[in-house]
């Protein structure tokens, strides 16, 4: 055990020595970081790296499915694409609209007071909007904020000389938005940009200290 715990979690450790049931104090340390569960955090360039190796792999499929109508594309990136990049990563991922997101990617699904799945995750370990038309992306970058996630990820299509401008309100929305001043290192965000329609190359911005930046290959 730490030399020294939070106030809160000393006091549920105390209250615990008289209580039933299962120890107070595993419960509430694995909910401040000192249980033996971590999160499996994922930085930008993870989410890059497996996102190009999907990529990669279903080039064919997403050449196809370029071609849908956008509702049958949204389904494909959500059944195919998604789950892809979450087994690299080691997450799940929801096989449907998690509260109005896109994607959402996941360590642990959460459970009824009877021992069932319930219809959520205990955590969002990455959430994901994917938008067709880059001149509504700044919705869905304003919804991203609405979710405590360590990494949102943004997808949608521009050109190169078209990439500052979206780029510059992106960064409008979360600066707007960061209340506690700490996107850039515990809620991290992501802009994956695609060629319009022929998606022949993805760019990758990262959010770091009030401003996205290109993400180079390592």
């Amino acid at each position: 055990m730490p030399d020294s715990l939070p106030i809160n979690l000393l006091i549920i450790i105390i209250f615990s020595a008289t209580a039933k049931g299962p120890p107070a104090a595993r419960v509430a340390a694995q909910g401040t970081g000192y249980g033996l569960h971590a999160m499996n955090r994922i930085t930008p360039r993870d989410f890059r790296n497996a996102f190009l190796a999907v990529m990669q792999s279903e080039q064919d499929g997403f050449r196809t499915a370029v071609g849908y109508e956008t509702k049958s594309y949204n389904f494909y990136m959500r059944t195919t694409i998604y789950p892809r990049v979450g087994r690299q990563l080691g997450l799940l991922s929801w096989n449907k609209e998690y509260y109005t997101l896109d994607g959402m990617l996941y360590e642990e699904r959460g459970v009824d007071n009877t021992g069932k799945y319930a219809t959520f995750a205990n955590w969002i370990s990455v959430a994901i909007e994917h938008e067709n038309d880059s001149s509504r992306a700044y919705e869905k970058m304003n919804k991203l904020q609405s979710f405590n996630a360590p990494l949102k990820v943004l997808i949608t299509y521009a050109s190169d000389d078209a990439s500052d401008s979206l780029l510059r309100k992106y960064e409008s929305v979360i600066r707007s938005s960061d209340v506690f001043n700490d996107v850039a290192t515990l809620r991290q965000q992501l802009v994956i940009l695609g060629t319009p329609k022929t998606v022949r190359e993805w760019r990758f911005y990262a959010y770091e200290n009030g401003g996205f930046v290109l993400m180079l290959p390592i």
